[in-house]
């Protein structure tokens, strides 16, 4: 028994330094809760490399048109229609990577975690923000391709970040109330209420928001580029064939660029309508029909001459440009009634185009009349002198008339 003796005097203390099974109980924990992180990581990857991008689903509310302000009808205007998310197409992979995120967030909130190990909450909380990064981080590269080249694709991941920076801005307010439910009935609720100070998802807005602007924007880019290249080289010598009084092949070449634009501007509406939101689409059409219509315009008021055929010519060209392109921005929301008025308010050009259009076939008395009535409110003065030069010869009226844009 002597090595009993011999040992009792080296032992420390048992409450001195910690037991092997403490520190075993200890890695445990921390091995349990890092397993359930990676587990929820895993379980997002898997989305986002498993699931097929391509398939989509309708997610938002139809919002209507506030009224005009200071209007009777503006009174009934929905004051919570500024916090809705409009009606339109995200991915089936956003919308899981989020249901993935609310059911990490109600685990981290469920008082069951807090008790079974006191860290376990701010784990999933940690995994909840970890998921919707691998969003952003793996779905621009695995398909950059695809949404640098195809218009709905680019569109698809436009929705989806728009989606997740709307739901994000207010998951924080959210779960911040929920975590601090769970504090105040905790024992030991020092990590908990720091995790409801610290619970937050607004810093993830703008970067969803930029990645938004980005992949839509250079689609629209990109689309402008595709409508110079079938409109400008048929334009080159437009110019000056507008003083030919007769029918020439840069006419025809003309009408050929224009509806080559529009048929383009059709595709584009087939592929975006059911996609994008009716704001965002009407938005992103009127920017490319501005792209078409400016070529055509800038040919015409640099014409130095533009003869009575010529003018008529004109005439058909530019009121059939307004007409077709007008339904570019019908929606199911929208009659036939209401385009005129949402073409106008989404594409600056489409007014000046159809102003230019209606001058062809005017006389100097029918113009002087129309400059009364706000029809070339569209046209600086310079612009309507000159196509007044180009179109009509040399008279008192037309003097008078110049004259008169002069003073303006």
């Amino acid at each position: 028994m002597g090595f009993l003796n011999r040992n009792s005097g080296d032992s420390p203390p048992i409450d001195s330094a910690p037991l092997p099974l403490s520190k075993l109980a200890s890695s445990l924990s921390q091995a349990y809760v890092e397993a359930q992180r990676c587990q929820i990581i895993n379980a997002g990857r898997n989305i986002l490399f498993n699931t097929d991008y391509h398939n989509t689903t309708s997610v938002g509310h139809t919002v209507k048109d506030p009224a005009q302000p200071g209007t009777l009808e503006s009174l009934s205007d929905d004051p919570h229609s500024v916090f809705l998310f409009h009606k339109c197409s995200v991915s089936v992979v956003a919308q899981e990577i989020l249901q993935l995120c609310r059911k990490t967030l109600d685990d981290a909130s469920n008082e069951e975690a807090a008790t079974i190990i006191d860290t376990l909450p701010s784990s999933l909380y940690r995994a909840s923000r970890e998921v919707l990064d691998l969003f952003r981080a793996i779905i621009p590269t695995r398909h950059g391709k695809e949404i640098a080249s195809l218009p709905r694709i680019a569109a698809v991941l436009h929705n989806d970040c728009v989606y997740l920076a709307h739901e994000t801005s207010f998951l924080g307010a959210e779960y911040k109330e929920k975590f601090s439910k769970l504090a105040a009935s905790t024992e030991e609720s020092s990590k908990m209420k720091s995790l409801s100070e610290v619970c937050t998802f607004i810093d993830m807005v703008p970067p969803f928001r930029d990645l938004a602007s980005k992949s839509l924007g250079s689609m629209i880019e990109t689309q402008k580029v595709q409508l110079n290249q079938l409109v400008s080289p048929r334009l080159v010598t437009f110019t000056e064939a507008l003083g030919s009084n007769e029918p020439v092949s840069e006419w025809d070449d003309a009408e050929t660029a224009l509806k080559a634009a529009l048929h383009h501007l059709q595709h584009l509406s087939q592929v975006w309508k059911t996609v994008l939101s009716r704001h965002v689409y009407h938005i992103a059409m009127g920017n490319l029909v501005d792209t078409a219509f400016i070529m055509f315009l800038e040919t015409v008021l640099k014409a130095e001459e533009i003869s009575e055929p010529a003018s008529r010519f004109v005439h058909y060209l530019f009121i059939e440009a307004v007409k077709s392109s007008k339904e570019v921005f019908r929606t199911d929301e929208i009659g036939a009634e209401g385009l005129s008025e949402i073409a106008s308010k989404n594409a600056v050009e489409f007014g000046k185009l159809e102003a230019v259009g209606h001058f062809m076939v005017m006389r100097l008395d029918d113009i002087e009349r129309s400059l009364e009535e706000g029809t070339f409110r569209c046209l600086k003065a310079k612009e309507l002198s000159k196509l007044i030069s180009a179109a009509f010869d040399e008279s008192d009226k037309r003097r008078r008339l110049l004259n008169l844009l002069t003073s303006r």
